[in-house]
């Protein structure tokens, strides 16, 4: 036999070993057309199958002494619970899995049922498999096949009922469908984000292998099989620890780790290394072991002693294989380490490593090596380096023109007039261009990972140069306008709240100070010209952005509102002037917003959202304008998700998620990505008001894992970097609304601590004040939940403290709601704590507050939480004290119980789970039964 036939054999029977009888007979019959090697075959697995010493033998057999007997006829035909068993499926080591349908005529419905084989009735078996089902219970993903109920048989064996999954092993289906590379890749990435979401909830699967990877018809993967799975509880033993641990290994030692070959300890590091072998099948199309494990020595040789081959080197021997590159040998092979502690730390850190390779980025397990993280950056922008370099080059040579001009100009001094004039404005051009080039090559690396300490080395720079030039523009339109465009755009490198920027808000707005000027200069010396005119407009509505709140920042808005609409009266089809009014009326939204008038910010949001539409279809194929439309989009959704119009807003955020999916590459797929990453955060958001608790733990994984990636490319990123501290903010809610308490607690502090490191005393710089606010109330809420009141209170003081001293406390509805909810909050801690009278000045304090937002024409739903819960608190407080209340105390009780009752009237669609103001409800059990009053 020769080598190459010896391994054809060998790879056909890893895959044949692991089919049952039904399913190998098909196998050897499709993939094994020389009938001299499927002989061959035949007689290996015959051989398998007799051999006492397989350790892919079921362990539970030996406690039987192999007297499990077929079951398969005994079921087929029979009800259990309201299903009726159709056909035998899948035959495992301890149960048997069927085909089962909806029995009871209550609806059609197909599903799978899993039964412990018959003659494995032990008690340890039974209490595996109930292990099993109280895993599955705990898991609620996506790539997951759901547990849909449970139960046992009339004879008392546990059987579990799952989703129906119709699919092929992964690596089969990917060799059958001849995907390529990057394909293969992202399938994988799903089949990890399912372990992650395991591992997350302390669930090890300890039997990965690509039998218990399906991929559906639909191409979505889905993780089977947790009957091995183990439970990771801090100081207990996991529920279906084996009576002698190597008696009952259960194990596929093809797949499995070297510690779990040896009966060491198991962790989610055991995951990882089969999740490596998985990763090797798919790119290699065979195992990474170089013969047959048959014995526990053969396993103990490949799996814990051969350093296994890279998968290039074998895909590059195997016919017709694609190729794989350094990087994914690299990322294989640190999956596939022999110690634990040397592999990758978590399935998360595995999958992120891939998706950076997809995305062309340098590869963590490739360490920090200089030359190939420079290597990958010149190749993934190849065009952006060669341009850099040459724009650098014809920056050199205008400045040395421009001071060779210059100096020429002040030595001859006896020129002529003209001459001299000649001269100066070809100072003014190359100074231009010098100009244009600066910006240039910012544009072309300010969507770039990493490129933010470039860029501020750049601004730097670019601020000595603006300024320098200024000096001499009076007088002169044409350089002004440039210089104030320069300007803008520095202040949006420099601090802009919307795209990637450094993070210095205070240099933002004096550039754009500085851009309002000149701009002012421009339209004063060409009142005529609409394009000038538009300029000064934006630059109004540019510094009215950053806080409109206050009547300084309205009173720009309105003189932005003066230039526009008259533009647009005389000349109704200018585009750049609809453009520019369009953004407008979305701030216009923002400052009602901020009154807390949510039902007028809702049509100007709708305002916006039609005149870009309108503005589209003059301007079609307008990329960027097209984007803007994306965000009208989902900030409108938001708007509706605030007045608890739930399912509109889902569906108009899943429209503006839609178009940023739908937009081209572009040059600024950077920020498009971190806005669609945004986007369904807010789609989450929602998703948490209706209750519907796993898909926003989804949703904001998707946006985890766009947004982490991207801040660890760009650590000076400012907005990026408070992106990933919201996530953990909006991870740890879900936590807590989850009742789970700890891991939210840490993710909440993880939050607050990653907001402090990058802003410093967050109380002093304005919106972010609010992100420390909001976290030390959830804070608050956790621990309150498990009764550590005093705790709580502390925590809800530390809001109230936070967001009172903020610069917008009383003039912010957003910021006046949180405000009045934290004293609400607290005094519901202080009658915890039996502190009547300062529970009651809390939440007068609070109704004092909010009360401003109650005005029925503004359908301030966010509000409306806040006050009702008020009044219940009020209501409440005065109930624990009646035996000392006067009859007219007892009337004021009587009307706080109304007035919070009326207030929950006015609520459309009320949340049973998070408010439309972002935070747990709060909605007395007493409240249920106000009506009776």
């Amino acid at each position: 036999m020769t080598p190459e036939r010896w391994s054809r054999l060998k790879e056909l029977f890893s895959t044949a070993s692991e089919l049952d009888a039904a399913q190998r007979a098909a196998y050897l019959e499709e993939a094994c057309e020389d009938a001299e090697l499927r002989a061959e075959l035949a007689s290996l697995l015959q051989a398998q199958q007799a051999s006492r010493i397989v350790i892919d033998r079921p362990a539970v057999e030996y406690l039987t002494g192999g007297n499990a007997s077929p079951s398969a006829e005994r079921w087929l035909g029979k009800r259990i619970g309201s299903y009726e068993l159709l056909a035998l499926i899948a035959r495992g080591g301890m149960g048997e899995v069927y085909r089962a349908r909806r029995a009871d005529a209550q609806y059609e419905k197909e599903v799978a049922i899993k039964l412990v084989r018959g003659g494995f009735d032990v008690a340890y078996v039974l209490e595996r498999f109930r292990a099993e089902r109280q895993i599955l219970a705990s898991l609620d993903h996506p790539n997951i096949a759901r547990l849909l109920d449970g139960g046992a048989t009339e004879d008392g064996l546990p059987y579990l009922v799952m989703e129906l999954v119709e699919g092929e092993p992964i690596d089969r289906h990917c060799e059958q469908h001849g995907l390529a590379v990057d394909d293969r890749l992202r399938l994988f990435r799903e089949v990890c984000s399912a372990v992650s979401y395991a591992h997350q909830r302390l669930v090890v699967h300890r039997d990965l292998k690509p039998s218990n990877i399906l991929v559906t018809a639909g191409g979505s993967v889905k993780l089977l099989d947790f009957g091995v799975a183990k439970l990771l509880r801090p100081g207990g033993a996991d529920p279906g620890a084996a009576p002698t641990v190597t008696l009952m290994h259960a194990l596929t030692p093809t797949f499995a780790s070297p510690e779990q070959v040896l009966g060491l300890a198991i962790t989610t590091a055991s995951d990882i290394y089969s999740l490596g072998v998985v990763l090797y099948h798919l790119l290699a199309g065979r195992s990474p072991y170089e013969s047959t494990v048959l014995s526990t020595q053969d396993a103990i040789r490949e799996v814990c002693e051969r350093e296994p081959a890279r998968p290039s080197v074998l895909a590059r021997s195997t016919p017709g294989r694609p190729h794989i590159d350094r990087d994914l040998d690299v990322i294989v092979l640190k999956a596939l380490r022999k110690e634990p502690e040397s592999r990758y730390t978590s399935v998360e850190q595995l999958s992120e490593d891939v998706l950076r390779h997809l995305q062309g980025l340098p590869v963590a397990a490739r360490g920090d090596e200089l030359g190939y993280r420079a290597g990958k950056f010149m190749r993934r922008h190849r065009v952006g380096v060669a341009a850099t370099v040459i724009l650098l080059l014809a920056i050199a040579a205008g400045v040395a023109a421009t001071l060779r001009q210059a100096a020429i100009a002040r030595q001859q001094a006896s020129l002529a007039q003209a001459e001299r004039a000649r001269v100066e404005r070809r100072f003014n051009d190359v100074r231009k261009l010098s100009d244009a080039l600066i910006f240039d090559i910012n544009d072309a690396i300010r969507n770039l990972p990493g490129a933010t300490p470039a860029r501020k080395v750049l601004l730097d720079r670019v601020v000595e140069y603006l300024d320098s030039v200024a000096r001499d523009a009076a007088g002169d339109p044409d350089l002004e306008r440039e210089l104030a465009w320069g300007y803008q755009r520095l202040a949006t490198v420099q601090g802009s709240t919307t795209e990637a920027s450094v993070g210095d808000v205070r240099a933002a707005e004096l550039s754009n100070r500085k851009a309002l000027a000149h701009f002012e200069a421009v339209a004063r010396a060409r009142p005529g010209d609409a394009a000038d005119q538009v300029n000064l407009a934006m630059m109004h509505r540019i510094l009215s952005f950053s806080d409109l709140s206050s009547d300084a920042g309205r009173r720009e808005l309105e003189r932005a509102l003066a230039i526009t609409r008259p533009l647009l009266a005389r000349d109704p089809g200018n585009l750049k002037a609809k453009r520019e009014l369009a953004v407008e009326y979305q701030d216009l939204g923002f400052v009602q917003d901020a009154a807390g008038n949510r039902a007028a910010a809702l049509g100007w949001y709708g305002a916006n959202r039609a005149l870009k539409l309108e503005i589209m279809q003059a301007d079609p194929g307008n990329r960027s304008f097209a984007r803007s439309i994306g965000m009208a989009t989902v900030i409108l959704g938001d708007a509706e998700g605030h007045m608890n119009r739930l399912d509109e807003a889902l569906a108009t955020i899943g429209e503006g998620i839609a178009r940023y999916e739908a937009l081209p590459k572009g040059d600024d797929d950077v920020n498009v990505a971190r806005e669609l990453a945004v986007s369904r955060m807010k789609y989450a958001d929602v998703l948490l008001m209706r209750g519907d608790v796993p898909g926003a733990a989804a949703m904001f994984q998707r946006a985890r894992s766009t947004i982490e990636p991207l801040a660890r490319q760009d650590p000076k990123n400012a907005i990026l970097q408070d992106d990933a501290a919201w996530l953990d903010y909006h991870e740890g809610k879900v936590h807590v609304v989850r009742g789970r308490y700890a891991p939210g607690i840490d993710k909440l502090r993880r939050s607050l601590a990653r907001f402090e490191e990058l802003h410093g005393p967050l109380h002093e710089v304005g919106e972010t004040a609010n992100a420390e606010a909001f976290i030390y109330v959830w804070l608050g809420d956790a621990h309150g939940s498990q009764g550590a009141w005093r705790t709580a209170l502390q925590h809800y003081q530390l809001g109230i403290r936070v967001l009172g001293t903020a610069p917008d406390a009383r003039t912010d509805d957003d910021t006046r709601c949180k405000l009045a909810l934290g004293y609400m909050r607290a005094s519901q801690a202080f009658a915890r704590l039996g502190r009547w009278r300062e529970a009651e000045q809390a939440v007068d304090k609070g109704l004092d507050i909010i009360k401003p937002s109650l005005t029925p024409e503004f359908e301030d739903v966010p509000a409306l939480y806040v006050a009702a819960e008020g009044y219940a608190r009020r209501a409440q407080i005065l109930a624990a004290q009646r035996f000392r209340q006067p009859p007219a105390g007892r009337r004021a009780e009587r009307e706080a119980w109304q007035q919070s009752v009326a207030l929950w009237q006015r609520i459309p669609n009320p949340s049973s789970t998070v408010a439309s103001n972002g935070f747990l409800v709060s909605s007395p059990e007493n409240v249920r039964d106000l009506a009776t009053w």
